[in-house]
């Protein structure tokens, strides 16, 4: 169900045992918060890159997403614009605020492109973590990553399809940019 789509990577059961989906279960959300992914790759562009890429696995996986536009707009207003103030904010405020059901967290641990020789490979690495916004209790949290040069696992859940669209954002970005050098 849609507890399946929330799975990061395939897990091997003599490495980890199986992720306890009770809470997730038990909270039910239906509406998602996506805050502005915490950085910590090289890459500056890993915050926005990621937001841009985080809705839509979310939003086709059948739940809605408060849109990233008014979600930034409202902290702009309200003097927030680093992401590690956005994330310290109590999960309480945030459903006074938004009214969401639950708030996704993201952290980018590695974001864009290597360059080797005459090619390249473009890796993302991030981890999340989706929290009830109603009793501050985290429901699910995962890792994941992903190269152009060894694509996802066959089992697709919502990190890797996020970070698998990065992926294909920043391999675009990449093409682009060589085709605008070499004409």
């Amino acid at each position: 169900g849609v507890a399946a789509v929330l799975t990061g990577c395939a897990s091997h059961p003599e490495q980890k045992p199986a992720y306890d989906y009770s809470a997730f279960r038990a909270a039910k959300p239906r509406s998602i918060l996506v805050l502005p992914p915490l950085n910590h790759s090289n890459d500056v562009k890993g915050t926005n890159g990621m937001l841009a890429q985080s809705t839509r696995p979310l939003a086709e996986a059948g739940y809605y997403v408060l849109p990233v536009a008014l979600t930034t707009e409202t902290f702009r207003q309200n003097g927030m614009t680093v992401p590690e103030d956005i994330h310290a904010i109590a999960p309480r405020k945030l459903r006074d605020i938004f009214g969401a059901d639950a708030v996704l967290k993201i952290e980018v641990t590695q974001y864009g492109s290597r360059y080797i020789v005459v090619d390249s490979i473009t890796e993302v690495k991030a981890k999340a973590k989706l929290v009830s916004l109603v009793t501050g209790q985290q429901l699910w949290d995962g890792t994941v990553q992903v190269s152009d040069a060894a694509p996802a696992n066959s089992q697709q859940g919502l990190l890797s399809a996020l970070v698998g669209a990065a992926i294909k954002q920043i391999s675009s970005t990449v093409k682009d940019d060589g085709f605008a050098m070499a004409s």
